[in-house]
């Protein structure tokens, strides 16, 4: 997944275009779409080109587990997440985090949610989106002391909004941070996630196209069909595709179908062997429990990573990897 090629000159910045810190950290670099606040350097820096990430939509209600997380919107795609320091105590978080909500809005995000200490956000916000409550962050926004961001003598604001730019999905979500009293200065964690829009072909499977592709090889990839990261729970977004699976069946009686489960290489065998299977059961007891199938026409079967359409080797490979199929079985 390539970044964009946008250059800042379409002025789409914040104030006035600073030069470049000569404090930032080896190898990192502004987000395209977004400049820095004047007068900041990058502390810290990371780039993937494929993994989860996550938007915060409403407060943490509850702290029931050490890992407990606000309501958030998982994601998966390439992420960049860079952290600002400011060079000095005068600029306060919320001079900072005003100038970024401007810089978004500019740019096309709109709003999911937005919050300001933990009196709005729910206590131990900040401790759980970036520390406990999201691991792979540990250490990642160094400076930023997320650990320890859970009291009144922090000034927090955070930040999460949507957009689509260039055919892609892209999720922002900025927290801006300062000790009370300006005794240090502010600091900033931007984080954005690209997700590439999938073709609208590949997403809306229909009882024709399917009636076509098993007439022509016996099976039909279940396109949008889509579950949890890791686990055999469907997203919501997957009920109108599950729909269109049970008309074609209930156009054809006569058939029966093995429902196939299939992961990438990543991680254990013997997990992906069955995360492959569970995600099939999940489609079978759907179309069952919600759809009225007949349970003798399903037969589910999970194959993890063994039989994979594309190389393993490209993370677009893995994505494609990643599917359920519906195979004729008499």
């Amino acid at each position: 997944m390539k970044a964009f090629n946008i250059v800042v000159s379409l002025g789409l910045v914040l104030l006035s275009a600073p030069s470049v810190a000569k404090d930032d950290v080896r190898g990192s670099k502004d987000y395209p779409l977004i400049s820095r606040f004047p007068d900041t350097y990058i502390q810290s820096y990371h780039q993937s080109e494929y993994e989860e990430f996550m938007v915060a939509t409403g407060p943490l209600k509850t702290l029931d587990t050490k890992e407990a997380l606000p309501p958030v919107m998982k994601l998966e795609g390439q992420v960049t997440s860079i952290g600002y320091a400011a060079n000095d105590k005068k600029y306060s978080a919320l001079q900072i985090y005003r100038n970024y909500e401007k810089a978004l809005a500019k740019v096309g995000f709109e709003p999911i949610f937005s919050c300001k200490g933990d009196a709005e956000c729910g206590q131990k916000f900040v401790t759980q989106m970036y520390w406990y409550g999201h691991q792979a962050r540990q250490g990642r926004d160094k400076g930023l002391g997320a650990p320890n961001m859970s009291s009144k003598r922090y000034q927090y604001y955070y930040w999460s909004g949507k957009a689509r730019i260039q055919d892609k999905e892209l999720y922002a979500a900025l927290l801006v941070g300062q000790y009370n009293g300006s005794a240090f200065a502010s600091k900033v964690v931007l984080d954005i996630g690209e997700i590439e829009v999938l073709d609208t072909d590949r997403i809306s499977i229909n009882v024709d196209g399917m009636s076509k592709a098993i007439s022509e090889t016996g099976k039909v990839e279940l396109e949008g069909v889509l579950f949890d990261t890791a686990k055999a729970t469907l997203k919501t977004e997957s009920s109108a595709v599950v729909k269109t699976i049970a008309d074609y069946l209930k156009q054809n009686t006569e058939q029966s179908f093995y429902v196939v489960g299939h992961t990438d290489n990543q991680g254990d065998f013997a997990f992906n062997m069955k995360l492959s299977k569970d995600r099939a059961n999940t489609v079978v007891h759907t179309l069952i429990s919600e759809e009225g199938i007949d349970a003798k026409r399903l037969t589910s079967a999970g194959v993890g990573p063994v039989s994979p359409v594309r190389s393993n080797a490209i993370e677009k490979g893995k994505a494609a990897n990643r599917r359920v199929e519906l195979v004729l079985a008499e």
